[in-house]
């Protein structure tokens, strides 16, 4: 059998990652935070947390890429969450953060943080959507 020659190799593809982005999920909801670990485990590197205390303590060992941020945690806000969370390290100041909320006043709150919203209830491609959106803002090399 003759000598196949090697195929051109595809041009236009970018290599495949060498790490799963990180994800560090802050959710006061049992259900929620696993389906959120169910659905985003297959494409993330996922760390759930159920209180501020918890989140915050996973940060200062795992940097996480993006946090996925519930508003409303029974021991901090999420305001207060995200300035302890940016003031952590360095680096962290720009952490991209996902508001995963329930608020009217959802979009006003992401904003007033430099986030992304994504509205509770919510559905698969919203969330990762969301989370696409803020890892773009800030995609490592």
């Amino acid at each position: 059998m003759p000598d196949q020659p090697d195929p051109e190799p595809i041009p236009n593809r970018s290599p495949p990652r060498a790490t799963k982005p990180r994800i560090l999920v802050a959710e006061d909801d049992d259900d929620i935070r696993a389906v959120f670990e169910m659905v985003l485990g297959d494409h993330y590197e996922i760390r759930c947390a159920g209180t501020a205390a918890h989140a915050l303590a996973v940060a200062a060992t795992w940097t996480p890429d993006v946090v996925l941020l519930d508003w409303t945690l029974p021991d901090a806000s999420g305001e207060d969450v995200v300035a302890r969370l940016r003031a952590m390290k360095d680096g962290f100041e720009n952490v991209p953060i996902v508001v995963v909320s329930g608020a009217p006043t959802l979009k006003a709150l992401a904003a007033k943080i430099g986030a992304v919203p994504c509205p509770k209830p919510c559905d698969v491609d919203q969330l990762t959507t969301a989370i696409e959106l803020a890892l773009g803002a800030t995609q490592r090399p």
